[in-house]
This record gives structure tokens, sequence and C-alpha cells, in this order.
């Protein structure tokens, strides 16, 4: 554990640092892939619980899960206090997860920081970075806040500017074309601003130091940090195309092919469970990268509070 690496440089070191720590750290994934899965089996149940009060008694909904667009409007408009009480079952989630996954994140990137040997001390490195970091990311999400804004803005702006293209659209790559000059922008200043708070991270997981203004001053410096660095923002967009080559791979597989009955909900959970494992240890990977670059970024000095004596 006190070791030192020189940490990654191009990147194939990147993406071969995620290949190892997923190798090495294979149990430490399954661990966050259960948290995961736990919050979002009990989002279904609630969801399913409420549907079913709602609306088991009416066939017409079979019709509209079995696709039945009809049905499907039907439902959605006699079912307005019912999406909205589903609405904030899934916010509510939403939230728990947010909150869970500041010291989920912190407890990785310790581990992949200090690379502890046995599992007790996996365990041990995990609790302790998660719960020291969890604050600090806590405040990195509020800083993060004036970024969501603009992203929001500039996608509002570009939604605008082809507002009557999507509304008279005619042909599928007529409104392809348009949404996509609606998102790109947006998701492109976006995937700046996730690559920047990933790397506060990473130096904030690094130096273990957590008050508040070093926590905001590691954010404005992260900016220049990844703009003077394509790399970061490469390697980041590699493991986001990955996941939506995972995501669409899953779609096509799945699309044409009902499963009726037990074994087929069995089978269909199973696959999305496997799709949903599969995407997180892409993600674990990506930290795992951007863990090793970060090593390179030379830290500023930890602060030293002076102790003055009153007697002198």
């Amino acid at each position: 554990m006190g070791a030192t690496y020189r940490g990654a440089r191009g990147l194939g070191e990147m993406l071969g640092a995620g290949v190892r720590a997923l190798k090495r750290y294979t149990g430490t994934l399954f661990a966050v892939f259960v948290v995961q899965s736990l919050i979002a089996g009990a989002c279904l149940v609630a969801v399913a619980v409420v549907l079913a009060q709602a609306f088991s008694h009416l066939p017409i909904f079979d019709e509209a899960v079995d696709g039945d667009l009809v049905a499907m409007i039907w439902i959605l408009r006699h079912g307005g206090t019912t999406f909205l009480a589903v609405g904030g079952i899934v916010f509510g989630t939403i939230l728990l997860w947010q909150l869970a996954s500041w010291f989920l994140a912190g407890g990785i990137y310790g581990v992949l920081a200090q690379r502890p040997e046995s599992r007790s001390d996996t365990a041990k490195c995990f609790g302790a970075s998660g719960a020291t970091t969890y604050l600090a990311y806590a405040r990195l999400a509020l800083y993060s806040l004036p970024g969501w804004a603009l992203v929001l803005t500039v996608f509002g702006m570009c939604l605008g500017s082809v507002g009557t293209r999507i509304e008279y659209a005619l042909t599928v790559p007529e409104l392809v074309g348009a949404l996509a000059f609606a998102l790109v922008p947006a998701l492109l200043l976006l995937h700046v601003l996730w690559t920047v708070t990933d790397y506060a991270r990473v130096e904030l997981t690094l130096r273990q130091e957590t008050h508040d203004p070093s926590v905001f001053a590691t954010y404005l410096r992260t900016f220049g940090f990844v703009l003077r660095r394509p790399l970061t923002l490469i390697h980041a967009g590699v493991g986001w195309i990955l996941f939506l080559l995972v995501t669409l791979a899953y779609a096509y597989l799945a699309q044409g092919h009902p499963m009726y009955g037990a074994a087929g909900a069995v089978t269909l959970f199973i696959a999305r469970q496997g799709i949903s494992l599969l995407r997180m240890a892409i993600h674990v990977g990506v930290m795992a990268g951007q863990l090793e670059l970060g090593r390179t970024r030379a830290l500023p000095p930890r602060r030293v509070e002076a102790k003055v004596d009153a007697a002198s």
C-alpha cells in the first residue's frame, strides 16, 4: 500500500488500468452492483404495486402493456394521480441513489487508489474512503449545479431553434436530424462537466482533504486540467460509447422476441441484470483509468494550519 505509482499517460494504459482493476476487485464490483440492484428492485416493486392497485382490474391495461397505442393513451389520460405517485416514487429512488452514489464512488476511488490486498482490507478501505469523501462529493455536486443550468439553457435554445422542424417533420431522417441538432451540443457540454467532476473526485480522493475551500478550488482547477488534456474527454467518451453499444445490442437482440410466462420473465430479468452489471463494469473501468491519469497530475500542497501560541 505504500508503493509509488507513476500513473497512466496514454489511452492504452488507461484502458489497461481499467481491465486490471476489474480483474483484481471483482468482489467490490459485485458488492456495489448488489446495492444498485436492491435500490432499483425496491423502486420496481413499489411502482408495480401502485399500478396493480389502480389498473389490474381493467382489461385495457393488459392491452397497453402489450403495446396497444390507444390503450396506452387511455391509461395515461385517466391515470393522472396514479402516474403522479409513480413519478414521486421514481424521483425518491433517484434521490436515494444519488445520496448513496457519493459514498459508493468514494469507496471505489479509495480502493483503486490505495490498492488493498485482502478482502478485509478492501472492505475497510472502501468504507473509510467513502465516509471521508462523502461531504466533499456532496459539495462538489452543489458546485456543479450552475453547469447543469447551462446545459439546460443550451438544450432549450437549440430545441427552440428546431422546434418547427420537429413539429412538421415528415420522415425519420428529418426528425432524427433535428433532434440531433438539439441534443448534441448539450450532450457535449454535459460530457465535459461530468469528466471535470470525475477528475475532481480523483484529486479529492488522492489528497483526502475535504474542507470546503479545498473542494471549490479543486473543482475550478480541474476545468483547466481537463481542457488542457483532451485525453481525459476521449477516455471518458470511449466509456460512454461502450455503454451505448451494450445497451443498443441488448435492445436489438430483445426486439421482436417476446417472452411469455414465468420462464420468459426470469430469462428477461437475468438478461437485464447481466447488462446492468456489464455497464457498471464499464463505469468502474473508466474510473480506474481516470485515477491512473490523475496520479500524473501535480497536486497542490496540503494546507497546514499554523498554531499560534496565545501567550507569545
